[in-house]
């Protein structure tokens, strides 16, 4: 029965990161989704001089690639550096902060599967501050791609949707209008648009087939191995 559930959570998972990100439109291709290799929280959101950051440092993730490259599912490392200098604000059930500029990167300097500059990102933190995402989209919030192992089109439109979980401790709004520091885990994708895309470089059923099939095994190997790490809450 454990490893059912195992093999159900681990399929879930790869179902979600499979499914689109913002789509921009019906030319709007998902071509990577990446998830972290262990429960340990790899994110944090802390408090600088009149703003906040959010900062990953060379943390252990699998990065997916289905479109554009050679599909599959690869083990590499992923850094992010960002800040916003927005206050916090209310949308009645949830709360916002504007603003955000930075840098993704999968992998290093000289292999990178991908490679992200953003600003004027969009932060949104659900009521109870457990959870957490960063949606962008081009062309009036600015994005670029650049990959050494990706051969990316010219898109018409770029657009990225990261999502926060288990957010420790839960986000709340500072005196001062900013956001309070946790940590938390993090899954995302990244896609774009262009309308004179070949059809043939989106992926077949039986391609996406047996990319799930491969990320539900290391999902597997995931569990297993963070069922020895201890956790940091």
């Amino acid at each position: 029965m454990r490893t059912f559930r195992t093999i159900a959570s681990a399929a879930l998972a790869a179902a979600l990161l499979a499914a689109p990100a913002l789509a921009v439109d019906s030319s709007s291709v998902t071509f990577a989704q990446f998830t972290q290799q262990t429960s340990s929280k790899i994110v944090r959101y802390g408090s600088i001089a009149g703003g906040n950051s959010l900062t990953i440092t060379e943390s252990p993730i699998f990065f997916v690639i289905s479109a554009f490259g050679p599909l599959g599912f690869y083990p590499t490392t992923m850094t992010m550096a960002a800040t916003s200098m927005a206050a916090v604000t209310s949308t009645g059930p949830q709360f916002q902060q504007l603003g955000w500029t930075g840098n993704i990167r999968f992998g290093n300097a000289t292999s990178a599967f991908l490679d992200v500059n953003f600003a004027n990102a969009t932060f949104s933190f659900d009521g109870t501050g457990g959870s957490a995402s960063l949606i962008s989209t081009d062309p009036s919030n600015p994005i670029s791609y650049t990959s050494n192992v990706l051969t990316l089109p010219t898109f018409d439109f770029r657009d990225f949707s990261l999502a926060f979980t288990a957010l420790s401790p839960a986000f709340t709004v500072a005196a001062n209008g900013f956001g309070t520091p946790f940590d938390a885990n993090i899954a995302g994708s990244f896609a774009g648009s262009d309308r004179d895309l070949n059809p043939d470089a989106v992926p077949e059923p039986s391609a996406w087939a047996m990319l799930l099939a491969g990320f539900g095994l290391v999902g597997i190997t995931a569990r297993r191995r963070s069922g020895r790490v201890t956790v940091a809450a």
